[in-house]
């Protein structure tokens, strides 16, 4: 693993109390791939946005998929199917 190359896959469960979390994770990945704090702060804005939107919608599973990854692009952070990007 390096800043240009990253991938990694969780579940969160259907719960808010995780929402912190996720956003402090993708907040790291961005800062990771050279992105500034600010750029990182608001990255993590974005995903904890779409995790909470993935929280208003009826839960067909306990949990929501989160995949977080890089590959010489952008940091993309997948919710449930719905991409969220920056570009370092």
């Amino acid at each position: 693993m390096d800043p240009s190359h990253f991938q990694f896959v969780l579940s969160v469960p259907h719960d808010a109390q995780y929402l912190p979390m996720v956003r402090l994770l993708a907040a790291q990945a961005a800062r990771y791939a050279s992105c500034s704090e600010a750029e990182a702060e608001r990255f993590g804005g974005s995903v904890e946005q779409a995790v909470q939107a993935c929280l208003h919608k009826p839960a067909p599973t306990s949990a929501i998929s989160i995949v977080v990854r890089r590959e010489a692009g952008p940091v993309e952070v997948v919710v449930d199917g719905h991409i969220v990007s920056i570009e370092p």
